[in-house]
């Protein structure tokens, strides 16, 4: 290539440039961030808005977030899984197996407390379940944080099959919290005997579904969505229930 063929390529190329720079002259960066935007239908993300009767989230999708967990008991229980394999509402469920021929049960704990004295004349437990074989003889358990009793977290109980059948489909509870009453037991292990006191409903620690040993031939569950809610449907079964609601 001679010099005056690479001078002609060389003023070919600026001219070029100079033509591009005022073809784009009075455009921004947006506008051509933004130039296919009449091509695609854009459509407005809807607002979340939360359920204002919940009071709090104890299992919804997964394990409580920001220091949430859960526990089982005995320690050769099996833990508790989040699982696909069925789902009441979103995608997944926790399973829950325990050990029948034992005193054993799997709790499910917040992060921190919730102060639920507001709430105990109207409001509710709310929470699905499945059993493996239909038929389950369980306790529906609510704990607190422990601050009344040394540590060790008190709970009040109901009998599942005074509320209703545990079925091999997916059944909805809703228990009145007053149900539970205001008198809590913990089980002293040193002295080997239960111990009753307070209840603390303004520190709510979470939910635990337990059994009593040989009352099932085996068990296992799912369950999903369990929430405390502000308000509920009255209740309608024996007046004297709870048995007992007071020290």
């Amino acid at each position: 290539m001679n010099a005056k063929t690479c001078r002609i390529l060389c003023c070919s190329a600026l001219l070029t440039l100079m033509m591009a720079s005022l073809s784009f002259a009075g455009y921004g960066f947006s506008d051509y961030r933004d130039r296919d935007q009449g091509r695609f239908v854009q459509k407005e993300a809807k607002p979340f808005r939360p359920d204002k009767e919940v009071v709090t989230v104890v299992m919804r999708e997964a394990i409580p977030r920001g220091g949430g967990y859960t526990y089982q008991y005995p320690r050769e229980n099996p833990e508790p899984v989040l699982t696909d394999k069925y789902a009441m509402e979103g995608a997944l469920s926790m399973e829950i197996e325990l050990i029948a021929s034992d005193y054993s049960g799997v709790a499910i704990c917040i992060a921190g407390s919730v102060d639920l004295t507001p709430y105990l004349e109207e409001g509710v437990l709310e929470f699905w379940i499945k059993g493996d074989k239909g038929g389950e003889n369980a306790l529906f358990v609510l704990v607190d944080d422990g601050v009344k009793s040394n540590g060790e977290s008190l709970q009040v109980k109901l009998r599942s099959k005074s509320l209703g059948e545990i079925t091999t489909d997916w059944k909805h509870f809703s228990i009145p919290l007053k149900l539970f009453g205001m008198t809590g037991v913990y089980w002293d292990a040193k002295n080997t005997r239960e111990v009753m006191l307070p209840f603390s409903w303004a520190n709510f620690k979470g939910f635990r579904l337990e059994v009593r040993k040989d009352e099932n031939e085996a068990f296992k569950v799912w369950i999903d969505d369990i929430v405390i809610k502000k308000h509920g449907k009255p209740y309608e079964g024996p007046s004297n229930y709870p048995f007992r609601n007071a020290i």
